[in-house]
């Protein structure tokens, strides 16, 4: 079932895409596992692995970040119907196409910030105080990955965007959509 959001202007998932969902669902799987034996070794074992709760964050910062491109691509964040009921096809396509540009500006903005901190980051040699005395660049690895993934993700929508406002403008329906009305 497509998403609700999708049309033929919006792009496919491209490798890009691809990538970062298998290795979000990579650490998703790996979240689950290493929870699991924690659990069993607590309750079986009465030890405790000790580095579940530094690596199980390591996996959400890497869940979240390296997520949002695959979310971009399979339309998974909000959007507002109510407001779009109410306008043509013209200012449902210029809408988002704004609301598109304003994040790939934000996105583009924290891609560079988080490759700052995380250069910052690598020439401190900051480690984490635990007993994996993790590089803390390691896990901060994940943030300018993702909004990268996210910011060629945008790219490839904001183009989409702009086919589909000039159809949009030219009252033409979409690429593969017979009689449809915009």
């Amino acid at each position: 079932m497509a998403p609700v959001d999708a049309d033929a202007f919006s792009p496919a998932e491209g490798p890009v895409e691809r990538v970062t969902r298998w290795a979000t669902q990579a650490a998703v799987v790996f979240l689950v596992v290493m929870m699991g034996i924690e659990m069993i070794a607590r309750s079986a074992l009465g030890w405790s692995l000790q580095v579940t709760n530094e690596l199980g964050g390591y996996a959400l910062i890497a869940i979240t970040f390296l997520g949002l491109a695959s979310g971009q691509a399979d339309h998974a964040f909000h959007r507002v119907h109510m407001l779009d009921a109410r306008l043509s096809a013209t200012g449902k396509a210029a809408l988002r196409l704004v609301f598109d540009l304003a994040t790939l500006a934000v996105s583009a903005v924290l891609c560079a910030e988080f490759t700052r901190f995380l250069w910052i980051t690598w020439a401190s040699g900051d480690v984490a105080a635990t007993s994996l005395v993790t590089p803390l660049w390691m896990p901060r690895l994940a943030m300018p990955i993702g909004m990268l993934a996210l910011v060629i993700t945008l790219l490839r929508t904001v183009a989409g965007d702009v086919r589909r406002l000039r159809a949009a403008r030219l009252h033409r329906p979409a690429p593969g959509v017979r009689g449809a009305a915009l």
